[in-house]
């Protein structure tokens, strides 16, 4: 079964887990698979890596670069609790038109149109 580009780097950063920059980590993937990726896609993959919640890219900065890295902590994922209210309540039809009204009413009495 052939692997994504993704998948491919994600074991190259378990392989390493050194703090590299992107252009670092896409020669390394070069030579151990033989792969050569699109120029530049290194970091947008890095970028769609750390937003999984299983791992967890921890970024520094060397020489004016950034630089990546494979965490050996998962990331903390945050549940909801059960019995928060949603955090903004819904707004009907009925009371968006009601509310325009009233700005609308509002704004022509400040006109002096009313």
């Amino acid at each position: 079964m052939k692997k994504t580009y993704q998948q491919l780097a994600i074991e190259e950063l378990m392989r390493d887990r050194s703090p590299r920059t992107c252009s670092d980590i896409e020669a390394a993937l070069i030579e151990n698979t033989g792969f050569v990726p699109p120029r530049h896609s290194m970091s947008s993959t890095i970028n769609t890596i750390s937003k999984k919640p299983q791992f967890n890219i921890v970024t520094g900065y060397c020489a004016g670069k950034k630089t990546y890295f494979l965490s050996e902590t998962p990331k903390a994922v945050m549940t909801p609790k059960v019995g928060e209210p949603a955090a903004r309540p819904v707004k009907t039809l009925a009371e968006i038109s009601a509310e325009l009204e009233r700005n609308l009413w509002a704004v022509r009495q400040g006109r002096g149109q009313a």
